[in-house]
């Protein structure tokens, strides 16, 4: 029986159907986590995707009802993630049975109309500071909910609705300005840099300019937490506080490893902070916190036939500052080993515009292995190919093994066969990489 305090709110947002939706995409992390928020409230919810989900995934033991095109429910709403089309035939039928049709932003939007919504933004670390915060309140017995853009082990899911009653903790994305629909009581802002050239083709200035109108959206009673890598002059845009988050004294322990993830932390006690959370609660957070999904992941030991092994290891990473963060908190995660790095870049429109920054970022890593480049949104005309980053790898570090190859298990194999014991294969990508590692036998 669900808990009868977890519809409200969201009741508000029923409309002349009743507390029915459907979410076509269902199957994509953020799309998952609504869904879940309208099941676990006692809405009927219904879901298609292009990849079926599995027979015993959780959306349906808690209730997700599968649609197809010929077969759609009479809706309030019919949801679609950015990736799904307004063509799509399940979403064009619901429209046609008067469904008020959204996209996913639009519809986290409206929900932080009716709930206090506290939004992590960035170009990176959201994921990271979204969980972390709500690993550290939940921990600290303060049932917030949350929206987290990968799973989280520590919290048992990427998403849950909490307490109505306590803010809802959000990751909020930049891309394609969907942040933008979003009234937040409260900010979180780690940093701001050129990403999304899709989206930003004037770069930077372009990229700051969408997170000061995002920034002016949140509330004048509310707060902007700004990390220490958040841009100052942001402060402008908003009425609401700004909070510049102390940096943390070195004698503070912090789970998770690399530079940034400090500067993450220092960004993740401002808030807990703000919650009133004791030292002794907030330092329990930053120390015992293993980070997401994906966020240098160690998935497996491989044994090698001549004994000794190799870690194999998995993360998101797929900007260049990003990469060259990433290649640095492993070396100090295992600063004995070689980090060795299987690369699959993420978009052609991405490569091309940030070329020079590719080969710079991989200086640290001890081996190359570059795949094609995993293609998403990018058009047609847009040509740049990864294997012409060879040059460039030779020219910055002659004596080290660099690789290419248009098949991902090939690659792979290259570099674990390349690999000594000992050493560290880092797989880093947004792309289809993780699901072949994972694989790997």
């Amino acid at each position: 029986m669900q808990t009868p305090t977890l519809s409200v709110g969201l009741d508000k947002l029923a409309l002349q159907n009743g507390k029915v939706v459907v979410f076509v995409g269902v199957g994509g992390c953020g799309m998952r986590g609504l869904a879940t928020f309208f099941l676990q409230a006692g809405w009927q919810v219904h879901g298609c995707d292009s990849k079926p989900l599995a027979a015993n995934d959780k959306l349906f033991e808690l209730g997700l009802k599968w649609c197809q095109a010929d077969d759609v429910p009479c809706a309030s709403w019919v949801v679609r993630s950015a990736a799904v089309p307004d063509s799509d035939s399940v979403f064009a039928q619901c429209v046609t049975a008067t469904a008020r049709p959204c996209l996913y932003a639009e519809f986290l939007g409206e929900i932080s109309k009716i709930r206090n919504v506290i939004a992590v933004a960035g170009t990176h670390g959201k994921t990271t500071c979204t969980s972390w915060i709500a690993y550290g309140l939940r921990q600290a017995g303060i049932h917030v909910g949350y929206l987290v853009g990968a799973e989280v082990e520590q919290l048992g899911s990427s998403s849950d609705w909490g307490d109505p009653s306590l803010p809802l903790i959000v990751e909020s994305c930049e891309y394609a300005r969907s942040f933008h629909y979003l009234r937040p009581h409260k900010v979180a802002l780690i940093n701001v840099a050129a990403e999304h050239p899709d989206t930003y083709p004037g770069g930077l200035p372009e990229v700051v300019e969408s997170f000061a109108t995002f920034i002016a959206n949140t509330s004048p009673e509310g707060a902007v937490f700004a990390g220490p890598e958040a841009p100052e002059k942001l402060q402008q845009h908003t009425d609401a506080s700004w909070l510049p988050s102390p940096s943390l004294s070195e004698n503070v322990d912090v789970g998770l490893f690399g530079k940034h993830n400090r500067s993450n932390a220092a960004l993740v006690a401002a808030v807990l902070h703000d919650f009133r959370l004791t030292d002794q609660q907030i330092k329990h957070a930053l120390s015992t916190f293993k980070g997401a999904a994906r966020r240098l992941e160690f998935l497996k030991d491989l044994h090698l036939d001549a004994g000794g092994s190799i870690k194999l290891v998995s993360d998101y990473a797929h900007h260049p500052t990003e990469v060259s963060a990433t290649i640095n908190a492993a070396k100090e995660r295992w600063p004995q080993a070689k980090i060795n790095v299987v690369f699959q870049p993420h978009q052609a429109q991405r490569f091309q515009d940030y070329r020079d920054l590719y080969a710079a970022c991989l200086d640290e890593a001890d081996m190359v292995a570059l795949l094609p480049i995993f293609r998403a949104r990018d058009v047609a005309s847009c040509t740049a190919n990864s294997k012409d980053l060879l040059p460039d790898l030779d020219a910055r570090h002659p004596q080290r093994q660099h690789h290419f190859c248009e098949e991902i298990e090939e690659s792979i194999s290259w570099t674990l066969s390349n690999s000594t014991s000992g050493a560290v294969v880092l797989c880093l990508g947004a792309g289809d990489i993780d699901g072949y590692i994972r694989k790997v036998r």
